[in-house]
């Protein structure tokens, strides 16, 4: 009996592998769709798509938005009406037809995508053999036609895979884009390059303004990170003209990700009645110096604070209440080393009552230091 059932269960599975290999063959794929129109207008309307297949080993969705002029058969009515909807997307690497209905602009149904044959053929010519169903499919999705691949050999990448293919297309780095962006670099860009460029919205003139504010030219992975950080031609400009006309591109980066933006160096450099290079404004930021802490430290301590002081204020805590505190307890002139130096040491105001309770009544800043240091008063005679 367990042979029996064993054997039953062994060709179910031999069943289905054959009709899952059946539904992905290279002659045609099926799967479901949905969509909804994004905006209307048979020329200028847009219509978002989204594709699922799945075997027993893996599921894939594909999504993108069209062009509503990209598809034959699509009734641009159904935006606003409910119907059945029957349609094409004819691509260079096939057919994909789709089969289903719509409501209140949203719909849904079955696809099958068809490969094109002499497609398939003239891919192998330009050395893309093998390419499976699913690769075939993002190519029909993606519009990556042979004339793209000879365009791409003649620009000297004839070695993309059929990813790299995709992700070109995907992220729009066409070949009117590569020429362009190449003849603004100092050397040929990868494949990777382009798309993280694209990406990141690196275009030519985003390439040929930095280069003319900063004086030279970079490579690709510091302007993908001026773009990863913001570092515009306006945040450029806008340095050069308040803080440094020397500033460096990782000095731009850095200012960025710690947040040194202008009008924190106006509110600094006002406060302080001079300017900070970048180095000392990164700092400040990194360490929470702000206008405001300024302003109070310079009530409180003095008017000459440097950029040191008020960085390693804020590394030890010696805030505007620890100052009010000392203030209070009779201990109104302090040295800015001296401050620091309690805060490091553990002298606080609490610390000074305690003296005085055990019979100290005036000791020095250098006296309460001293005596902290060496754990006056001892916790044993109290």
């Amino acid at each position: 009996m367990h042979r029996k059932w064993t054997a039953f269960f062994t060709a179910a599975i031999l069943i289905a592998a054959a009709l899952t290999v059946h539904a992905r063959s290279q002659d045609s794929l099926a799967g479901e769709w949905q969509a909804h129109f994004e905006s209307q207008g048979t020329d200028r309307g847009t219509f978002y798509l989204e594709m699922r297949t799945s075997d027993w080993k893996h599921n894939h969705t594909w999504g993108n938005s069209h062009k509503l002029s990209e598809f034959y058969g699509l009734d641009p009515n159904l935006a606003s009406t409910d119907g059945p909807a029957r349609f094409e997307l004819r691509r260079e690497a096939g057919t994909l037809a789709f089969d289903g209905n719509f409501h209140a602009g949203k719909g849904s149904g079955a696809f099958r995508f068809t490969p094109s044959p002499e497609f398939v053929q003239a891919m192998k010519g330009q050395g893309y053999s093998n390419l499976s169903i699913d690769q075939l499919l993002g190519f029909a999705t993606q519009d990556v036609t042979t004339q793209f691949v000879k365009d791409l050999n003649d620009l000297g990448y004839g070695s993309a895979s059929a990813d790299q293919l995709l992700a070109l297309r995907i992220h729009g780095a066409s070949p009117d884009f590569i020429r362009a962006i190449r003849a603004q670099l100092p050397a040929k860009p990868s494949l990777d390059d382009l798309v993280a460029m694209r990406i990141h919205g690196v275009s030519p003139e985003f390439v040929t303004e930095m280069k003319s504010l900063l004086g030279k030219n970079f490579d690709v992975d510091q302007y993908v990170a001026f773009r990863i950080h913001g570092v515009s031609p306006e945040f450029v400009r806008d340095v050069r003209e308040h803080v440094s006309k020397d500033v460096t591109a990782d000095q731009l980066v850095a200012m960025r990700i710690h947040g040194a933006d202008p009008e924190f160096v106006k509110g600094i450099d006002a406060q302080l009645g001079r300017k900070l290079d970048v180095d000392e404004l990164v700092a400040f930021r990194i360490h929470g110096v702000s206008p405001d802490f300024v302003g109070q430290m310079h009530e409180l301590v003095a008017k000459d604070l440097s950029a040191d002081d008020l960085v390693a204020f804020r590394i030890h805590g010696v805030s505007p209440e620890f100052v009010k505190e000392m203030k209070n307890e009779g201990y109104s002139e302090i040295s800015t080393d001296q401050l620091v130096a309690m805060r490091i040491h553990g002298v606080n105001a609490a610390y000074v009552k305690e003296l005085r309770e055990h019979g100290f009544k005036n000791p020095s800043i250098d006296d309460l230091i001293e005596m902290r240091i060496h754990g006056y008063p001892h916790r044993a005679s109290m």
